[in-house]
């Protein structure tokens, strides 16, 4: 008699086990590759390996809205982003990324001055939120849960910066569960502040491809402010290496 209970309480260790064993691969095959989600939210923003967009600012102090600014981005890879600022007020700064290095230029110095991603460029929008648009190559990301925004059904990321150059510590990522398109975000300094949030407002295509168009970036610290960065003769091209030389003399 104790033989039998041996054999079946051997028996249904084993049935045990093998249940969590199966429960265990099915919920690993049931959450979303997080990873592989944010690099496809990076296309929505990154078209081509190398290519030309313009960015006009909009920045609104209790609704009231400041002079607009425009920016031309030419971007090539993941590590080279080259800015020339366009607006009167600005014309003659350019601002260039390097890998995780950043510098602006300005027509009364003859030296570049070593910036940070985070610094202000225009309203609510820093330099990185203008130079620094490839997520997967500056966070790691880890899938948290499935929410609504709205009418979207969309997955949570967390995204943790991963190398010195990221412009935040930590971004809440919302991308839509039917093709990872980008619906908000927010955004979080080393100290844990919640410091910006953003919505991605519009797409429209560009050669066949989807492309953000315009978004809007909040600050959490005072509530009466946001910017709309609109983006637009987006195209691929090619980029000489030389536009992207730091010692370059002839930017003015």
């Amino acid at each position: 008699m104790s033989k039998i209970k041996s054999i079946l309480r051997a028996f249904l260790m084993l049935f045990v086990v093998g249940f969590l064993l199966a429960c265990a691969l099915v919920c690993r095959a049931a959450t979303p590759d997080a990873e592989a989600l944010l690099k496809r939210s990076d296309s929505y923003r990154n078209g081509w390996p190398s290519y030309v967009l313009r960015v006009k600012i909009t920045h609104y102090e209790s609704g009231k809205a400041d002079e607009d600014k425009l920016y031309e981005v030419s971007q090539k890879g993941t590590e080279k982003t080259y800015v020339e600022f366009l607006s009167p007020r600005e014309k003659g700064q350019h601002l260039l990324m390097l890998g995780d290095d950043m510098w602006v230029y300005l027509p009364d110095t003859s030296r570049p001055v070593r910036i940070t991603p985070l610094e202000r460029l225009n309203g609510d929008a820093s330099n990185g939120d203008v130079a620094r648009t490839n997520y997967a190559v500056d966070y790691s990301a880890v899938y948290l849960r499935t929410e609504k925004v709205g009418s979207e059904n969309c997955y949570v990321l967390d995204l943790t910066a991963k190398r010195k150059g990221s412009t935040y510590q930590r971004i809440l990522y919302w991308l839509r569960t039917e093709d990872a398109r980008p619906v908000r975000a927010e955004y979080y300094l080393t100290s844990g502040k919640h410091i910006k949030s953003a919505t991605f407002d519009e797409y429209f295509s560009v050669g066949g491809k989807p492309q953000l168009h315009r978004w809007t970036l909040y600050d959490e610290i005072r509530h009466n402010s946001r910017s709309v960065l609109e983006y637009s003769g987006i195209a691929p091209r090619g980029l000489p290496d030389k536009l992207f030389y730091q010692g370059r003399t002839d930017r003015f």
